[in-house]
């Protein structure tokens, strides 16, 4: 990683306003993203994720992990005992990659662990860090993955 040794904040943001202008003024499939809490992404543009599923080899997450980071999502702060009863023993497994992944952390508080998401994995969504927005934006994305699969049928 690079660090960029700026003298302020305001040169900061106009670099990434720069940036920003430059990746919408040229046809590509890339652009930079302003998060919460003065954070930026490059990404892709949502019209080519479908066609870059196609084509993509493996999924960052298969289905078992996914599901698990859906329940810590959604649950959080959640007990790792507890994730383990209601997504199989395969769960252990699953945090574990989560947490390499840091889209999970793990927190011991006396004989169990807690689980929840980082800052990284609402950043990564685009979702807000706030637990109770945070959970209404998750059930509407999960209402649409659910209309998505209906209609796949």
């Amino acid at each position: 990683m690079t660090q960029l040794r700026l003298d302020n904040e305001r040169e900061a943001t106009t670099l990434v306003n720069q940036l920003v202008e430059a990746y919408e003024a040229d046809a590509t499939a890339l652009e930079v993203k302003k998060l919460t809490q003065d954070k930026v992404v490059l990404q892709l543009k949502s019209d080519f994720i479908k066609p870059a599923r196609k084509v993509s080899i493996k999924p960052l997450l298969s289905a078992g992990p996914l599901r698990t980071l859906s329940y810590v999502a959604y649950y959080q702060p959640v007990e790792q005992k507890e994730v383990a009863q209601a997504r199989g023993s395969q769960a252990y497994k699953h945090l574990r990659q989560l947490e390499e992944m840091g889209l999970i952390k793990r927190e011991k508080e006396g004989r169990t662990s807690i689980v929840r998401t980082t800052p990284d994995f609402a950043d990564n969504l685009g979702i807000s860090h706030d637990r109770t927005s945070m959970r209404r934006q998750l059930r509407g994305i999960f209402r649409k993955l659910e209309l998505d699969q209906m209609e796949k049928k």
